[in-house]
C-alpha cells in the first residue's frame, strides 16, 4: 500500500498546486469571481475527499528521493498566461485520472467523486480557454 499512497500523494498535490495556479489566473488575470469560486471549490473538494488518508500519504512521502524530481516540464517556458493556465488544467486532468485509478485500492466511494471533479476539469479548461481567448479591450 505504501507505493499506491506515494502515487496518491503525489498527484493529489500536483492537482492542488495546478488548481491553484488556475485560480490566481482566474482571479488575477480573468477577474471571474464565478470562476474563480468554481476552482477553489474543486481543489477544496479534493481536499476533503482525501482527509482521512492525509496521515498515510505524508508518512509514506519520500519527495527527496523521489526519481521524477526534475521532471521536463519545470524547464518549460511560457509565451503568455493562456500558455500558462492550459499547461496547468492539462496537469489537473492527467493526475485526477491517476487518482482516480488509484483510489480503486482505497475505496468504492471515492473514484466516482474523483470522475465528478475530472469532468468538472475538462468544462473548467473550455471556458478558460474561451476567456483567455477574448480580444482584450
Amino acid at each position: 500500500m505504501e507505493k499506491v499512497f506515494q502515487i496518491i500523494d503525489v498527484n493529489l498535490n500536483r492537482v492542488r498546486e495546478g488548481l491553484r495556479v488556475c485560480e490566481e489566473i482566474s482571479r488575477f488575470v480573468l477577474k471571474d469571481k464565478n470562476l474563480t469560486k468554481e476552482i477553489k471549490n474543486e481543489r477544496h473538494k479534493l481536499t476533503e475527499i482525501f482527509a482521512e488518508f492525509e496521515p498515510s500519504l505524508l508518512k509514506h512521502r519520500n519527495s527527496l528521493k523521489d526519481i521524477g524530481l526534475e521532471k521536463e516540464f519545470d524547464k518549460l517556458s511560457y509565451k503568455n498566461t493562456k500558455d500558462i493556465a492550459i499547461s496547468n488544467i492539462k496537469r489537473c486532468e492527467e493526475g485526477m485520472r491517476a487518482l482516480e485509478e488509484f483510489s480503486k485500492t482505497l475505496s468504492n466511494e471515492i473514484p466516482p467523486k474523483l470522475k465528478e471533479i475530472r469532468f468538472k476539469l475538462y468544462d473548467i479548461e473550455k471556458r478558460m480557454h474561451a476567456l483567455l481567448d477574448k480580444p482584450k479591450n
